[in-house]
């Protein structure tokens, strides 16, 4: 999907790899400037393939984001050096390392980092960056969450630490609901984007996962999406980019699963 952007500065998190970049590459091909967040460095080659239009910038912030001063930081320094965001899409997140997947032996630990990073961060940077986007009277923010966010049953060998990766997933669709309420007088846009079983490229970590699977594990979640395959990280950021367009300058509080017919 091709939309302009030109002269808006998109906020994108956990930009490094995965969905992240590829909806990060997106913006940057419809003239947004980027201000990539990730707590590893961010290849500007991966994200800027194509030369930028007159305006357009570039900038990498490095970003831990399970602290909440570590995304104060960010936020103050994104608008420092490239002004206010115009955009947000919060896609920072992930699961834990327990393979057990057992509330029994649920640590403490893998539960606090997987809320925070997931869910708590989302909120953290919409707080840094709102006030920007409010000044402007218009913003746009994507939340990234699962189509896993109801629930899973049996064994996914594509997700650790299910139990406060479901709940922070399920957790961003009510944010996203009451931020819109909340800023829609500011002509702010708050929408969820449920990505399915996304493979975005061999360096991702997802998809080294989902490769180390058995073939006939692989081949049962072909067979549970309709339209045959798996989805990539276009496809993600295709949604995404409508959502921040002006296309869409009439839908909040939206919930749009992007996972070629399978839920689960």
């Amino acid at each position: 999907m091709k939309t302009d952007l030109t002269g808006s500065l998109a906020v994108v998190t956990g930009a490094a790899d995965g969905i992240g970049r590829a909806i990060a590459h997106a913006l940057w091909q419809d003239g947004a400037s980027i201000a990539a967040v990730d707590i590893k460095s961010v290849d500007p080659a991966l994200v800027c393939t194509t030369p930028g239009i007159a305006g357009q910038a570039f900038g990498a912030f490095r970003c831990d984001a399970s602290k909440s001063d570590q995304i104060a930081a960010a936020c103050a320094s994104i608008t420092q050096a490239m002004g206010p965001a115009a955009i947000l899409v919060n896609n920072v997140g992930g699961g834990g390392s327990d393979p057990d997947n057992d509330v029994a032996t649920q640590t403490d630990a893998e539960w606090d980092f997987v809320v925070s990073v997931t869910l708590s961060a989302a909120m953290r940077f919409c707080r840094g960056l709102v006030p920007g986007m409010r000044a402007r009277r218009k913003g746009r923010i994507v939340n990234i969450s699962s189509s896993l966010k109801g629930g899973v049953f049996g064994k996914v060998g594509t997700v650790r630490g299910r139990l406060p990766y479901v709940t922070s997933k399920m957790g961003l669709i009510g944010l996203t609901g009451q931020l819109a309420n909340d800023l829609g007088p500011d002509g702010i846009t708050v929408n969820t984007v449920c990505p399915g079983l996304t493979l975005p490229g061999p360096d991702a970590r997802i998809t080294q996962r989902f490769m180390a699977m058995p073939e006939d594990e692989r081949a049962r979640f072909y067979a549970q999406t309709p339209l045959g395959r798996l989805a990539t990280g276009e496809d993600i950021a295709s949604a995404v980019q409508f959502l921040v367009s002006d296309a869409a300058g009439f839908v909040t509080g939206e919930t749009l699963t992007v996972a070629g017919g399978a839920l689960r």
